[in-house]
């Protein structure tokens, strides 16, 4: 028997693969992981050392030669893995432009698979 899986994203993910400055809000000091697929509402990042979830963090995402710069909070956290954060707003001007734009240019790409199968 096959189990039906319900989307519960609001945006679509793409895949990708960019670097991210993590800082957490509180305790320890920045560092960075891989963003491994993103959306308008979030993204999922490979670093072996997650945050719990509900940690309230700053993201600085490279997008080419440019920086997006968001808020959010850890919403699943895997060991060794890595975590989802959901956007919760953006901490520079033109950084939600930003997105919309890196979005755009992955969503025009030939589509790939994603390494990612916990979130």
């Amino acid at each position: 028997m096959a189990v039906e899986y319900k989307e519960r994203r609001r945006f679509p993910r793409f895949v990708c693969d960019t670097g991210v400055r993590v800082h957490p809000d509180v305790g320890q000091a920045g560092y960075w992981g891989t963003v491994g697929d993103i959306s308008l509402g979030g993204c999922y990042i490979f670093t072996f050392s997650p945050l719990p979830t509900g940690q309230v963090v700053t993201l600085d995402i490279k997008a080419g030669d440019k920086e997006i710069h968001v808020a959010g909070k850890t919403v699943s956290s895997h060991p060794g893995v890595g975590m989802g954060v959901a956007f919760q707003g953006f901490t520079a001007e033109d950084s939600e432009e930003r997105l919309k734009g890196y979005i755009q240019n992955l969503a025009s790409q030939p589509k790939k698979e994603s390494m990612a199968v916990f979130h």
